[in-house]
């Protein structure tokens, strides 16, 4: 082989390497960012063939095999990303809006912390104009430059810090009871509350945001896992209608989320619809769906959009639902057989 030709099969064996490292159920980073890119790798693995199919020797069993493996990894990605297609079906339900007083709009933005562009968001906010409003990686300056929100939301769970993981909600609903919590990590929170519809319905919320597997911040997904689970294992056991929310610094065709999904019998609005890529705003080549708004079979999606850039590195989302218990009989809920739901403990029981 020449040297263009070496070059060009080490190429692809590497791009075959970043597709099957993730099948390992490894905690550690190398193994879940690959998780990230598959939509990107699928992209590079079809042009990789598309170079093969047109330079390759057939005679040569090598080179037929690095097709053939190149093929087989292309198919598995598209597997993985097709039920965030239009080529799918809908997991949850477009209804069209009847009763206000059983809907909820829902506000959820990663602010990026050394972002400064307040007002930006804020008319964000306003021009959206949600029920709740969820933002995350806030410290005190983003709690004083949102302060003008108290006017209309005035039921506040507040938590800023200055090590990326803080959060600040706001509702203009009741809130029954919340609080912010540290389920895994005692420095990065989440929120659990209950709020009552203007019906008077309550419906259950949590709001997350924990550390991604990457150098820096974990060099594991452990503790990110252990969240999720944790969340996904109570939402199993309550009877209210739910909301989980957040930036769960995970993308939607991973083993994990998949996990959490199965677990918790919650619906992704995504499935269906599109990606939703949110992270990250700066480059286009690399965005990924980070930013999750699960819900339970009670609600019908009337809306759901990615919003325009803020001046963060992730876009915000925008979800308007309407609650209508009959969802519940008619929508399939995902669900855990035996196996998984025992990873599922272990994952929420695992030391970090």
């Amino acid at each position: 082989m020449s040297i263009v030709q070496i070059i060009h099969f080490v190429l692809c064996w590497l791009l075959i390497v970043a597709v099957l490292l993730p099948l390992v159920k490894n905690d550690y980073w190398v193994f879940r960012i690959l998780e990230y890119p598959r939509y990107q790798k699928l992209w590079l693995c079809g042009a990789a063939l598309v170079s093969l199919v047109f330079t390759i020797e057939y005679n040569e069993n090598f080179h037929v095999i690095t097709t053939a493996v190149l093929a087989l990894c292309s198919i598995y990605l598209l597997y993985k990303i097709l039920p965030y297609t239009l080529l799918s079906p809908k997991e949850m339900k477009s209804v069209q809006p009847k009763d206000a007083q059983n809907q909820l709009k829902v506000f959820s933005a990663n602010v990026f912390q050394d972002n400064h562009a307040y007002d930006r968001m804020l008319l964000q906010i306003g021009q959206s104009n949600p029920d709740i409003v969820f933002l995350l990686e806030t410290d005190k300056n983003w709690e004083r430059a949102m302060d003008v929100l108290k006017k209309d939301y005035p039921n506040c769970l507040k938590e800023p810090l200055d090590n990326t993981y803080g959060m600040l909600f706001y509702s203009r609903l009741e809130v029954q009871e919340g609080a912010i919590q540290y389920l895994v990590e005692n420095d990065v929170p989440s929120l659990e509350a209950v709020l009552t519809l203007p019906s008077g319905q309550p419906v259950k919320v949590w709001g997350l945001h924990p550390k991604p597997p990457v150098p820096g911040e974990d060099d594991r997904s452990t503790a990110k896992d252990k969240e999720l689970m944790k969340v996904a294992l109570r939402v199993k056991k309550t009877t209210l209608p739910v909301i989980v929310m957040g930036d769960l610094n995970d993308v939607a065709w991973s083993y994990v989320t998949t996990l959490f999904r199965k677990t918790s019998g919650l619906l992704d609005p995504r499935r269906g619809r599109g990606f939703y890529s949110t992270f990250s705003a700066f480059y286009w080549f690399m965005r990924f769906p980070l930013d999750y708004i699960f819900c339970s079979a009670h609600f019908g999606l009337i809306n759901m959009k990615r919003l325009e850039k803020n001046g963060s590195d992730h876009f915000p989302i925008f979800s308007h639902f309407e609650y209508i218990p009959v969802l519940e009989n008619i929508q399939e809920k995902p669900s855990a057989d035996a196996d998984e739901m025992q990873e599922a403990i272990k994952k929420a029981k695992q030391p970090v």
